[in-house]
């Protein structure tokens, strides 16, 4: 009777555990894992805003891991195929990257206009946050591709986020979605603080110049943007509000050069430097 009951007991663990690993395996390996529902949630959401064809029956579409050997995106922790797209996500399973495998014919249905109306009604569905258009498509660089390229950028109480770009890619011969890619994803944003005119800022950014220059001429146009302290190494990565004060001079060999300078709005404190518009540059699908 002992052997019978232990050997019940025993069956009822060894169920239990089983149980218990089949759930792991699909939690955290299988079709629940956390990045498989995460591809499969922003492919549902393109269906639902019609920015993708929806002739493949979205219940059919497999999601597939695969091994990143050498991502040129430092953001990319992981990436999921299915049969007709490639999905990039990030540590926190946010997806950063579509693209579609096949590469579409150049054909011209869609004209500029049309085609950013649809990416700004596709950006709107897919990225929860506000945005402003920083560069647009020229026609002449649009006639070679078959598709437009729209990009955008984070901002906050009105100040765009300078580095960080969401680009869309518009198929010109069917307006669907044919890339997708966002940096702005792990990036966060401080309460903007206005303590520094305008013509403080310029100031700072001259004397600051002129340590390293001569013949310094400011240029007038001068922006607020959201960027990170590049400087100080042990700052606070968190962006912050500050002035782009744009300096032309000479070195000391008497070559031209420029110096994109960002002064805090909150203290005068210089953050960042580009030299001779050396600026850092999004990783964004093709």
């Amino acid at each position: 009777m002992k052997l019978k009951k232990v050997s019940i007991i025993g069956s009822i663990t060894l169920l239990f555990l089983l149980t218990i690993i089949v759930i792991i395996l699909y939690n955290f390996i299988g079709p629940g894992a956390r990045d498989i529902k995460a591809s499969k949630n922003f492919i549902t959401k393109l269906y639902s805003i019609n920015a993708i064809s929806n002739e493949q029956n979205l219940d059919a579409i497999k999601y597939e891991r695969i091994k990143i050997l050498n991502s040129q995106n430092n953001l990319v922790h992981r990436s999921i195929v299915t049969q007709s797209f490639g999905i990039d996500l990030d540590k926190n399973n946010n997806v950063i990257g579509f693209t579609k495998k096949e590469l579409p014919t150049n054909i011209t249905k869609f004209n500029i206009q049309d085609a950013r109306i649809l990416a700004e009604k596709y950006l709107k569905n897919i990225y929860d946050g506000e945005v402003v258009l920083k560069i647009s498509n020229s026609n002449e660089d649009s006639k070679y591709l078959p598709y437009y390229s729209f990009i955008y950028t984070k901002q906050k109480d009105g100040y765009p986020f300078y580095f960080d770009e969401i680009k869309l890619n518009i198929d010109k011969e069917n307006g669907f979605l044919d890339g997708y890619s966002n940096s702005t994803m792990q990036k966060e944003g401080k309460e903007s603080v206005i303590n520094i005119s305008e013509q403080e800022a310029k100031n700072i950014a001259l004397e600051y110049f002129e340590k390293y220059n001569k013949e310094a001429s400011v240029k007038n146009e001068i922006n607020l943007v959201y960027a990170d302290d590049k400087i100080d190494k042990d700052a606070n990565k968190i962006y912050e509000v500050c002035y782009i004060v744009n300096i032309d001079g000479k070195n000391d060999n008497n070559v031209n050069v420029n110096w994109k300078i960002f002064v805090s709005s909150e203290n005068g404190n210089i953050l960042n430097i580009l030299k001779d518009g050396a600026e850092k540059e999004a990783i964004i699908k093709r």
